[in-house]
């Protein structure tokens, strides 16, 4: 019987990053109650290829790639085990980590999207792979990864983020309120320091140059008004960490306004904070004007390249 609270898909390629994304889950996620699977697919050559061995022009380029293909079997099957080591000395029992290496069916994208639907809570993969070749690098199907799995959580880990301390994104939606739940959920019982941020973009009248009294006053009063509306969530969001477990002292709440972009805002109060993970609903229309958190997630998963970025659905 599966006694584990949380199920995890972790895509890897035997690349550098991926062994980064497995050092930040090992110590993201609650070891006791975790099952990891690690997926890799390969893309294997198809066999009409080995028939050119018969052709003494072809034999020995086919020998070369065959010692090639060897060789990258080789490496994901030592990968795997560094993997499981890693998730081994950071507590998680023998039995959490199940390794699932495949062969490509429909493509590398397309199939990570059907696995995730057999009951993960998050599919997690790095921002960068080894492979130079686009449909070969773990690099080149995360944005697919992140339009194709819709209907849960997507974590994007570059770099080498902090695995403690988390950015919120908070507005008045339903997707903003499952984003906290889902990191209440997956990080349970661990401990951690959570800023929940909103943000309030600037609008302009087509001219920073020219000064309009009537606009500025409209400005002002648009600010005081997403501020209003948005404390008593931010007070709500506080009380549901606080519940779940997490000191007072450890959570904190910021409203910034006149901000260039959401996203940019959001990234730079991450990066001066030290905060290694950003979590974003999908997609969020808030009561406050002209605050859509879909633009928000679409952005961060572009320009959030050192950070752990969670886009939950």
């Amino acid at each position: 019987m599966n006694t584990f609270q949380r199920r995890i898909l972790l895509v890897v390629d035997g690349s550098y990053q991926s062994y980064e994304t497995v050092n930040y889950v090992s110590g993201v996620l609650p070891p006791s109650s975790t099952e990891i699977v690690l997926l890799h697919i390969t893309s294997k050559i198809p066999e009409a290829f080995w028939d050119l061995e018969k052709d003494p022009v072809w034999q020995h380029k086919v020998q070369v790639v065959r010692g090639w293909e060897i060789q990258q079997e080789k490496k994901i099957e030592d990968f795997m085990d560094r993997a499981r080591q890693v998730f081994l000395d950071a507590g998680f029992p023998d039995s959490a980590i199940r390794v699932d290496v495949r062969e490509r069916k429909v493509g590398i994208a397309r199939d990570i999207a059907m696995e995730s639907h057999r009951g993960y809570d998050a599919v997690i993969l790095g921002r960068r792979g080894l492979s130079t070749i686009q449909e070969l690098s773990l690099g080149g199907v995360a944005s697919k990864i992140v339009l194709k799995v819709n209907d849960l959580a997507v974590w994007l880990v570059g770099g080498k983020p902090e695995n403690q301390k988390y950015v919120v994104g908070v507005d008045s939606s339903k997707g903003s309120s499952l984003a906290l739940d889902h990191l209440i959920r997956m990080t349970d019982g661990l401990p951690k320091k959570v800023l929940l941020l909103h943000v309030v973009r600037k609008i302009t009248n087509g001219s920073e140059s020219f000064k309009n009294p009537d606009f500025e006053e409209y400005q002002a009063n648009r600010m005081q008004q997403a501020v209003k509306e948005i404390e008593p969530v931010l007070a709500k969001a506080s009380e549901k960490l606080e519940k779940a477990g997490i000191p007072a002292e450890s959570i904190s709440t910021k409203i910034i306004t006149g901000a260039i972009t959401r996203a940019g805002s959001i990234l730079e109060e991450a990066r001066s904070g030290g905060y290694g993970t950003i979590v974003v609903g999908r997609r969020g229309v808030s009561t406050v004007e002209d605050f859509d958190m879909g633009r928000v997630s679409n952005k961060l998963v572009q320009a959030g390249r050192d950070r752990a970025v969670w886009i939950v659905g």
